[in-house]
């Protein structure tokens, strides 16, 4: 179960940095693990789901992990900061993230894009099959659309110099778990009210120590 969470929080601690357009992107969640423990608890994500909201420089992403955990990391990409709230078998945190630029290229190598000639229609945009090399040998394919200005930021596979667009299928690895997205919407339209920074009532807030602390 701690490896399972490991995964999901290494996904959700994503945001948004965003050119020219603004939306919600809706993705459907698939999950596969080889680790017969890790199998054996993911029934309990079936019906997962994530919503990457964006707008000039500011993100929202909502996770919903089946019943077990609902998770939204906001992104204002001027001020360098951000908020994570987590809610999980009836606990609800909230910690702030500071400095997230620095930490998301912090020691790590610039990893080698691959665009191809393969493309196909996902939710009505056309997607060019992308592959993404990191410095430890780990490849990602990504169908990126070109027509939404919009990348995932906080994950250098989403950020590679070579990536230019929204990325609307993609799995990706951690901890023995993979997770496959894949878009199922589009909406243009996006209140801009979605991206305060303001912790709402009922939460504990935790530094992001704190948080490493209890092995998240």
């Amino acid at each position: 179960m701690r490896q399972l969470l490991l995964s999901i929080l290494f996904l959700a601690t994503v945001g948004a940095s965003v050119a020219q357009t603004k939306g919600q992107i809706s993705y459907s969640m698939d999950f596969s693990s080889d680790n017969p423990e890790m199998a054996a608890a993911l029934p309990m994500m079936q019906g997962s789901t994530m919503e990457l909201y964006f707008m000039p420089g500011k993100s929202k992403v909502d996770m919903v992990m089946g019943a077990f955990m609902k998770m939204n990391t906001i992104v204002d990409v001027k001020a360098d900061q951000g908020l994570m709230l987590m809610e999980m078998m009836g606990n609800k945190m909230a910690t702030e993230l500071k400095k997230i630029s620095a930490k998301a290229t912090e020691n790590k190598e610039e990893p080698k894009v691959e665009t191809t000639s393969e493309t196909k229609d996902i939710i009505g945009f056309k997607c060019t099959k992308t592959i993404v090399r990191d410095a430890d040998g780990g490849e990602t394919i990504i169908w990126v659309a070109k027509d939404l200005k919009a990348v995932l930021a906080g994950q250098k596979q989403f950020t590679a110099k070579g990536i230019d667009g929204a990325p609307l299928e993609f799995s990706t690895e951690k901890n023995g778990m993979t997770i496959h997205f894949i878009a199922t919407k589009y909406t243009e339209n996006v209140d801009k009210k979605i991206f305060s920074l303001k912790v709402p009532e009922g939460y504990t807030v935790m530094t992001e120590e704190e948080l490493k602390n209890l092995g998240m």
